[in-house]
């Protein structure tokens, strides 16, 4: 652990995500020494959260520098510990006592004279013998004016305890704990943790754990969480940057949750301690202070599972158009992630009832296509009384008013009518695919979309050129022979080096639905804005080292 490495002085900046104008430069960033991790996955809003260590340190951890903690108090149990929310009013009673057995002592008095539930508590850094078990306030407040203390809610209390006795209560500040020693993880039962943990008391008296761990650490924790330990390593090293710029800038944001980021993909994954593997700790490590910067600002280095062959504009996701996050090809992305889902038109009702849209009964659905990365841009759900459109990443995500999100807006009917453009669907004798699409299911056959564009029989291959000459890659991603398919000989030398402006690769397609039920088909995970890792892999593969890897996937960026 790197807990007494500190900082002098740090610059600090501010950076609006997605900002449309880049914010001012400045020099290289000092990169933070800790971050608050929420652990929103698994340890939010709870009564209870069970700590699996023996050996437990309740410390005292002062807000600037959070790691550098002082212990207040050590508690061993064989069973390990809880930590949960009041259950009753107290009354906390102010006293002078030279550590936690000076204090229960004092607190075994006070048994002594009556008071049953009497036990040694903390309050706002100072200890206390805090008595429990009242019913109201006003009872509360009624015992607190004749003990010399105050009356506090169950919602203002912590409890730890030991086999669901209560040991020791803490009240009107949130808790900290550490393990054994400072490279002794924190147990919470699923995953184990670096560093300290928070247990935050909200308004509402339930309990948010939060992890405060070295920020090169925390990388430990997300780099496997978000990339597989097998991808190649250049790649993996891509993802460390991308996940410690991410971070950057939310440690920068000063969030006012308690915490600067959750353990989520609302965030990015963190597994903690128990995700951590040697291959990928070791990308963290070799790429350590390195971070992603445009116009010498660190940029929101978002990233996604995978594009499916083109990669997305911020503005098309989110309606903001940043200078580093554009639409770029994704020709190298490996294992091809294909999806499909299946609704009908009672779905329709159920979702546009879900989101107050007036549309009447459902007739049918109709997407508009991007031909370049071939991302439906447009939902309309049509009906007797009108027709809704939806736009932007809303396309997908609109539809977990009834279960799930698409997996990503590269998608279309396959049982639909083209009703302009360019179609990826329909009958194989009038198969239409855009300028480096990728097919998702077999096809018989093949159908020449123009001199550089082909789709191939149950190899499922799109064949198509590129400045560095003419390229074959399968539906799952990867590069197909062309030896192999001795009816395009004819065609690849027309093909080789030449850069098509076919209208195929640019413009739209309109598919309408037909019929009471919407087949998708679709590849991709994710809203497909910056790096793709399943891209990365085959980058990395192909000998590229990370920050050219960077650099293609967010536009005009330094890595440094």
């Amino acid at each position: 652990m790197k807990y007494l490495k500190r900082i002098a002085s740090a610059v600090v900046c501010a950076v609006l995500m997605l900002s449309s104008t880049p914010a001012t430069a400045f020099a290289k960033t000092t990169m933070p020494e800790y971050i608050r991790v929420g652990l929103t996955s698994a340890y939010e809003n709870k009564q209870q959260i069970n700590i699996q260590n023996k050996t437990l340190k309740f410390i005292d951890s002062p807000s600037d520098d959070p790691l550098d903690y002082t212990t207040i108090s050590e508690f061993y149990s064989a069973n390990g510990f809880a930590v949960r929310v009041g259950v009753s009013y107290q009354v906390v009673i102010p006293i002078d006592a030279n550590g936690f057995d000076d204090a229960k002592a004092q607190a075994d008095n006070y048994i002594s004279q009556g008071y049953a539930n009497a036990l040694p508590g903390y309050n706002n850094r100072g200890w206390t013998v805090t008595i429990y078990g009242y019913q109201s306030m006003s009872e509360a407040q009624t015992a607190a004016a004749s003990l010399g203390g105050s009356a506090v809610a169950p919602s203002d209390v912590l409890i730890l305890s030991v086999s669901g006795d209560p040991i020791f209560l803490i009240t009107n500040t949130d808790a900290y704990f550490a393990g054994q020693s400072a490279d002794t993880n924190v147990d919470l039962g699923s995953r184990e943790y670096r560093g300290i943990m928070k247990f935050q008391l909200a308004s509402s008296g339930l309990i948010t754990a939060v992890n405060i761990v070295d920020f090169e650490e925390y990388l430990y924790g997300v780099v496997p969480s978000e990339i597989p330990s097998s991808y190649a390593y250049e790649a993996i090293k891509a993802q460390a940057c991308a996940a410690r710029t991410y971070a950057l800038i939310k440690v920068q944001k000063k969030s006012d949750l308690g915490y600067d980021i959750c353990d989520t993909t609302h965030c990015q994954v963190y597994g903690g301690y128990t995700n951590e593997s040697k291959t990928t700790t070791q990308a963290v490590v070799d790429t350590e202070g390195k971070a992603i910067y445009y116009n010498g600002s660190p940029i929101e280095a978002l990233f996604s599972s995978s594009s499916g062959g083109y990669s997305e504009d911020a503005v098309n996701v989110w309606g903001n158009d940043v200078p580093y996050l554009k639409a770029v090809p994704d020709e190298y992305e490996t294992d091809c992630q294909t999806w499909t889902r299946t609704f009908t038109l009672s779905d329709i009702d159920k979702i546009c009832a879900a989101k107050g849209y007036n549309i009447g009964s459902a007739t049918g659905m109709r997407i508009t296509i991007d031909n370049k990365t071939s991302r439906v841009q447009k939902v309309e759900f049509i009906g007797t009384e009108g027709t809704k459109a939806i736009t932007l990443e809303s396309c997908r995500t609109v539809f977990n008013a009834i279960g799930s999100s698409l997996s990503s807006r590269v998608f279309t009917i396959t049982n639909g009518i083209t009703e302009s453009g360019n179609s990826s669907s329909g009958s194989n004798s009038n198969l239409n695919v855009a300028l480096g699409t990728f097919v998702s299911s077999p096809i018989d056959g093949y159908t020449m979309t123009d001199k550089n564009n082909y789709v191939i029989g149950n190899d499922c291959a799109v064949v198509y050129s590129t400045a560095s000459g003419t390229k074959a890659y399968g539906a799952d991603g990867k590069s197909v022979d062309l030896s192999k398919i001795p009816e395009l000989v004819p065609f690849i030398n027309n093909a080789a080096g030449s850069s098509s402006t076919s209208t195929a690769s640019t413009g739209t397609t309109v598919i309408r639905s037909s019929g009471s039920t919407i087949n998708i088909s679709g590849r991709a995970i994710g809203h497909g804005v910056g790096l793709s890792q399943r891209g990365a892999n085959g980058y990395g593969q192909l000998g590229y080292d990370y920050i050219e890897i960077l650099q293609h996937y967010y536009t005009g960026v330094t890595v440094e």
